[in-house]
């Protein structure tokens, strides 16, 4: 299993027309799929065997989705971190990263990846209990990860996703709870 490089930092051409709710807050864009879930839990990764993952097919969105059952905070800053291989690396077409989440409870959800210069962005987005919603995380208010760089990071470049090998996410809620998630996407 592909080991976790999403420690304390995250303490944060598409095939398939989008889900409604996606389309509506993004009508007409062109899209490049970051991971999707049609072919289950290939390239979906969590370092702690106590994070339940599972893609079901979402009769909402017409859509396969990854359902998270995840736990409570430990003392491990990674223990509820969720990484998915990029399907396409190379994001320049795009300006920025789209999906839909659908959390049990009301969350702070972070959302990281390392660029080219292995430099680790990560953003954070508030989000609503129990219904869909959009989330749209421009490149241009993403911000290098404050808690966490890797060794190798070439910090203080510029942003490049011109080679992105994948995203994770992690929510950040007191209690164990459930999200659901829709295939990742960068558009215009």
């Amino acid at each position: 299993m592909k080991r976790l490089l999403i420690a304390s930092f995250l303490v944060t051409a598409c095939a398939n027309p989008p889900g409604p709710i996606l389309a509506a807050a993004l009508p007409n864009q062109p899209m490049l799929v970051i991971h999707s879930f049609e072919n289950g839990l290939a390239g979906v990764h969590a370092a702690n065997a106590n994070l339940k993952l599972n893609a079901q097919l979402d009769p909402n969105l017409s859509e396969s989705v990854l359902v998270v059952d995840y736990p409570a905070p430990s003392d491990d800053p990674a223990a509820r971190d969720v990484w998915c291989d990029a399907q396409h690396r190379d994001w320049t077409s795009a300006h920025a990263i789209a999906f839909q989440i659908k959390p049990t409870s009301a969350l702070k959800l972070s959302v990281s990846f390392f660029d080219r210069n292995h430099v680790a962005y990560t953003a954070w987005a508030e989000l609503k209990a129990g219904a869909w919603q959009p989330v749209r995380i421009a490149f241009d208010a993403i911000r290098p990860n404050p808690y966490f760089q890797r060794p190798d990071a070439k910090v203080g470049a510029a942003l490049d996703v011109s080679d992105v090998t994948g995203i994770a996410f992690a929510p950040h809620d007191q209690a164990s709870g459930r999200l659901s998630i829709s295939r990742l996407v960068v558009v215009d």
